[in-house]
């Protein structure tokens, strides 16, 4: 009697850890069906986020590429257009003179000097979209020309210096990005800044490049999104473009800075 007691005990033992058994793998089941689940949202919103920041990178390069467009066909229509008409009315003036007219040589100067004006205006566009010092000699070279011309043009006192070597800045299409930057850096800081001095510096911070650049102009509260104007958001695109990071300082009446770092490229 005490045996079959013992048995009937033994056999309600292994049917509650039977049951147990059952329960943790059904537990176990659950708890895996249920991270698997969560790994797969946690995907799915990464994707979106990806698809989000590339749908966004994209909106900003088109903005850039349509501002860009926007400068070219104003600088085509004040430079080039409003000068061909111009020319376009001495010419017509011209053909109606006889050449003994007192204002015969007058009307030519002013045509020649009109073509030379124009020649010089079709030169400074085309070097401005794609200077061929930067194709030829790279960034640093093409950076030291922008900040002569600057200069020499007393717009504002430019300081320019690089540290890592022009191999250590990266490819073609980084030293267009980086070229780009600086320029709507500068443009920034005289149009809106009313800067008159502007600090340029490439610096080597293993194992990044930074790129330091402050003005002495007006300054703006950052804190302020109204601020972000399409040239900062331009700037930003670019930075995104060849996967860079920046920051930027900035108070009313103490200037403006630029701190951005990209990895050295490697071959």
């Amino acid at each position: 009697m005490e045996s079959g007691f013992q048995a009937s005990e033994i056999i309600f033992l292994m049917s509650i850890g039977i049951l147990i058994m059952v329960a943790l793998a059904f537990a176990f089941v659950w708890y895996f069906n249920r991270a698997q689940k969560l790994i797969l949202r946690q995907q799915m919103q990464n994707q979106q986020l990806e698809l989000q920041y590339q749908q966004e990178l994209l909106q900003k390069n088109i903005l850039v590429q349509e501002e860009e467009r926007r400068r070219i066909a104003s600088d085509l229509h004040d430079e080039i257009s409003s000068k061909l008409n111009v020319l376009h009315l001495n010419l017509h003036r011209l053909r109606k003179m006889e050449p003994q007219t007192p204002n015969y040589d007058q009307t030519v100067d002013d045509i020649n000097s009109l073509i030379s004006n124009t020649l010089d205006a079709t030169r400074r566009i085309s070097h401005e979209l794609m200077p061929p010092t930067l194709e030829d000699f790279g960034l640093i070279e093409a950076v030291k020309e922008l900040s002569q011309h600057v200069s020499q043009s007393e717009a504002a006192a430019i300081h320019f210096e690089s540290e890592p070597t022009r191999e250590e800045i990266g490819d073609a299409t980084t030293e267009l990005n980086l070229f780009r930057i600086i320029q709507e850096l500068i443009n920034n800081s005289l149009r809106h800044g009313k800067a008159t001095s502007i600090d340029i510096q490439f610096l080597n911070r293993d194992p990044y490049i930074e790129l330091y650049y402050r003005d002495n102009g007006k300054g703006f509260d950052v804190t302020q999104s109204g601020k972000k104007g399409l040239g900062l958001r331009n700037i930003e695109s670019r930075v995104q473009i060849i996967g860079a990071t920046f920051q930027v300082n900035s108070k009313p009446g103490e200037g403006f800075e630029f701190i951005m770092r990209t990895n050295k490229f490697t071959t």
